[in-house]
């Protein structure tokens, strides 16, 4: 790919910077670079810059042409792989431009919604649960379903295993246009979210009926729709930076604000069954000030989402509620989790249970034996006493908590 950055200049203050992206190689099969350049937002057509067509945008004074070439390269792997896993799962990637940019073709837009001729997935004159799958994130569901009108075929169903899901994870399902329904019969009236695939039969051989694929596809779910997503939303999250989209989101700090809501608002459980006890372990304990409790609130709803075991003292109320806290918070940081995420800050220096929790942290860390433990988060360059200056740290001056959280959840699942 060759890009190039002009400055258009109008009048002494009136100018703008505009970016052109010229392909200059594709593949033999799948998302091609051209593609990629669509959804991020990019413009096809005759550009005087390059001589050619290429693909162009408008980006603002502060745009980084070489950070930018680096993450471009970067996301187009990540969505490669997504396209990958995903398509094991029956999802095609939509090729808005293909071998057309090369070959002098016409671009071919965005393609229409899908009717699926299987109504809303559930209402249907016979319905039979065929299999049934999951993965750290989700429930799947496989039915067969005759409608009344006789239209037939096969719905999988989609089950957040800890709703209500958030805002970047109901944008990736949006992309593939599954839908929502509110209240599945499969998963006790909860919502799931549905894909359809109509049965076909060109003959009466067992060969000519698509059965063979749609339950192929159904049983990929289990090891591929979810680093898919994953996939995903590296890619987006990777041009986010550089103020593109390739998922249908809002802005990010308008998505904290869902999320938040969602959470807050969401619908309390019915009285029931008591509350499981305390995970005997965790992937991650957060440690924090008060001062950043919301950005630890953020990071540990983003983990728990992503279907990660995390100690935040906010989820565990009715656990915390009499306890030798100092014996509890010493058991939580020294021995009952995986790593210990730390943000670091003046206030977290000066604070009398953030130096228990670190100096619990710490002392799990000699027992590693330099295998890392405590994953820092600078929020400030306050330096803490006992951790070494050539620790591996992300800034809050650097990445958003989402990109954060995404770090993570590679590290985790690495």
């Amino acid at each position: 790919m060759d890009f190039l950055l002009v400055r258009h200049q109008w009048g002494k203050s009136d100018a703008a910077l505009s970016l052109h992206a010229a392909p200059n190689q594709f593949t033999t099969a799948g998302l091609q670079t051209p593609d990629f350049l669509a959804l991020s937002g990019f413009e096809r057509g005759a550009c005087p810059f390059t001589q050619t067509e290429c693909f162009a945008r408008w980006v603002s004074e502060s745009f980084a042409a070489d950070a930018f070439a680096t993450a471009f390269d970067q996301a187009f792997v990540a969505l490669g792989a997504a396209e990958d896993h995903l398509q094991a799962c029956g999802f095609l990637f939509e090729q808005m431009e293909g071998w057309a940019y090369f070959f002098g073709r016409r671009s071919r837009g965005r393609y229409p919604t899908e009717a699926y001729g299987l109504g809303d997935g559930h209402a249907a004159a016979e319905s039979q649960v065929l299999k049934r799958a999951e993965d750290a994130v989700f429930e799947f569901l496989f039915s067969w379903n005759v409608t009344g009108d006789g239209h037939k075929g096969w719905v999988t169903h989609y089950r957040a295993k800890n709703p209500p899901i958030s805002a970047d994870l109901e944008a990736a399902l949006r992309f593939l246009r599954l839908k929502r329904y509110g209240e599945c019969p499969h998963f006790d009236f909860e919502p799931c979210w549905w894909t359809g695939l109509l049965y076909e039969e060109r003959s009466e051989s067992f060969f000519d009926r698509n059965t063979e694929f749609a339950h192929r596809c159904f049983d990929a779910h289990a090891p591929h729709f979810t680093p898919g997503l994953q996939n995903l939303l590296t890619a987006h999250g990777l041009m986010e930076r550089f103020g593109m989209k390739i998922l249908p989101f809002a802005d990010a700090a308008k998505r904290r604000q869902e999320d938040i809501a969602r959470h807050t608002n969401a619908t309390p459980a019915p009285a029931g069954p008591k509350r499981a006890a305390l995970p005997e372990a965790f992937e991650v304990a957060i440690s924090f000030a008060g001062t950043e409790r919301a950005y630890a609130k953020e990071l540990a709803l983003a983990l728990r989402v992503a279907g990660i075991n995390v100690f935040y003292d906010d989820f565990y109320p009715e656990m915390l509620w009499g306890k030798d806290l100092v014996a509890f918070f010493d058991d939580i940081y020294r021995k009952r989790s995986r790593y210990c995420v730390m943000f670091i800050s003046q206030e977290y220096a000066n604070r009398m249970w953030t130096n228990h929790e670190r100096r619990s942290a710490q002392a799990r860390g000699l027992q590693e034996k330099g295998q890392e433990y405590i994953l820092p988060i600078k929020v400030d360059e306050t330096e803490l006493p006992g951790m070494p200056p050539t620790t591996g740290y992300v800034s809050l001056a650097q990445y958003n908590i989402e990109q954060i959280a995404q770090i993570l959840i590679n590290k985790l699942r690495a």
